[in-house]
């Protein structure tokens, strides 16, 4: 089986359509989003249409749970907090609905699934854990793999039994090994910060026990474009670059 995994479209639907254009053509077989769909891109209806369309599980990020929760609002830097409110004037009642009903992680083929850190957490970071505190979690996690978005960085976190290991990710396929667990911090498709501007996804094999990180180019200056002419603040433009 093919999993392909990805996070933090954040309304950015050009980059998510690539994506998607990509994962047709690479016979795969079920799909997963880590969530954070919405906040600091142009189109977050698009986005989410899609998703109540093609029927692709997603879990809770935090930037979607800002969209039903104007609490968690003050969580945000003025800039983002901001972006989210025009974000949340661009959603229609169905897709809020829609974000309501999603749930913090989701746990399918012997791996979870969720935003920021295991079991459910869409707010915490994995830099914010300590070496300490992962190795206690790992040592009792319940599933072999966790997929988790939320830094729109490519990390990989390996735990053997005794020492908990950190490594980047790239471009290109990495065997695990079948006697660890791992945390795979996927990066990002709308808004990448790992320092390449192609929108980013992961492949799961589960057959070979393999994932592969797949680089997406897809047309920058349009969503710069867009952003600008939607009103949202030009910081969440200058950054795709």
């Amino acid at each position: 089986m093919k999993i392909a995994v990805f996070s933090d479209i954040h309304g950015n639907f050009d980059a998510f359509r690539q994506v998607l254009i990509d994962i047709d053509k690479n016979d795969i077989d079920v799909m997963f989003c880590l969530g954070d769909n919405v906040g600091y891109g142009p189109e977050p209806e698009k986005v989410l249409s899609v998703f109540q369309q093609a029927i692709i599980p997603t879990v809770l990020g935090n930037h979607d749970l800002a969209c039903i929760d104007e609490k968690i609002l003050n969580w945000f830097n003025p800039v983002a907090a901001y972006s989210l409110q025009k974000t949340i004037e661009m959603l229609s009642p169905g897709s809020l609905r829609f974000l309501r009903g999603l749930k913090t992680s989701i746990v399918y083929h012997g791996c979870r699934f969720v935003h920021g850190f295991p079991p459910d957490s869409a707010k915490t970071y994995l830099f914010q854990v300590s070496k300490d505190n992962l190795r206690r979690y790992m040592s009792k996690m319940e599933e072999r793999i966790c997929f988790i978005g939320h830094t729109h960085e490519l990390r990989i976190v390996e735990y053997d039994g005794e020492e908990v290991r950190f490594d980047l990710l790239h471009e290109g396929r990495v065997a695990l090994n079948p006697d660890s667990r791992y945390i795979l911090n996927i990066g990002s498709v709308g808004q990448p910060r790992d320092g390449d501007n192609r929108a980013k996804y992961l492949v799961w094999d589960t057959k070979n026990d393999t994932v592969e990180v797949r680089f997406i180019p897809y047309d920058i200056g349009l969503v710069v474009e867009k952003i600008l002419a939607a009103g949202l603040p030009e910081a969440h433009a200058s950054r795709l670059w």
